[in-house]
């Protein structure tokens, strides 16, 4: 496990300085710099991204296996993206496969996608999720489940 964060943070350092300081690659705006090493058809298994804000890690991505479409495309394989907010809840979204597309910054699943959260559950044939505007959809026919606050035994 630890050679594929090794590869993957020595990918995306290569990838960033190549694309800002070499002149013979180009990089759109819209490519992700870390693919840039990686040519489509190129794949990473057992993948694990956190995400960290203010020192904090607010997500967790793994997946089982993430295979190179283009520089602005990647399809991942049986992903459990984990997220945690400041009260201390966790929730977490479940899908067999899901695109990331870095041109539109969204997460596409047209497969069974599952969300957790300790007030609710939602399962559906599928996910958008943008995260630029950080919100998501979850494609139907849906089920949800809403659960309501235990009362408090007031004796």
């Amino acid at each position: 496990m630890k050679k594929i964060f090794t590869v993957i943070a020595l990918n995306c350092a290569l990838g960033t300085m190549l694309g800002a300081q070499s002149a013979h690659v180009n990089k759109a705006e819209d490519e992700f710099p870390g693919l840039l090493l990686l040519p489509p058809g190129s794949i990473v298994k057992g993948l694990a991204l956190p995400r960290y804000e203010n020192h904090r890690v607010t997500g967790l991505l793994q997946a089982d296996e993430m295979k190179v479409v283009s520089r602005r495309e990647i399809v991942l394989t049986n992903i459990r993206a984990t997220l945690y907010d400041n009260s201390g809840d966790i929730t977490t979204v479940q899908c067999e496969q899901a695109g990331y597309d870095f041109k539109r910054k969204a997460v596409v699943a047209q497969a069974k996608a599952e969300v957790t959260h300790p007030n609710f559950s939602a399962a559906g044939d599928g996910v958008i999720f943008s995260t630029a505007s950080r919100t998501g959809y979850i494609k139907g026919p849906v089920r949800t489940t809403i659960r309501t606050a235990a009362k408090k035994d007031t004796k």
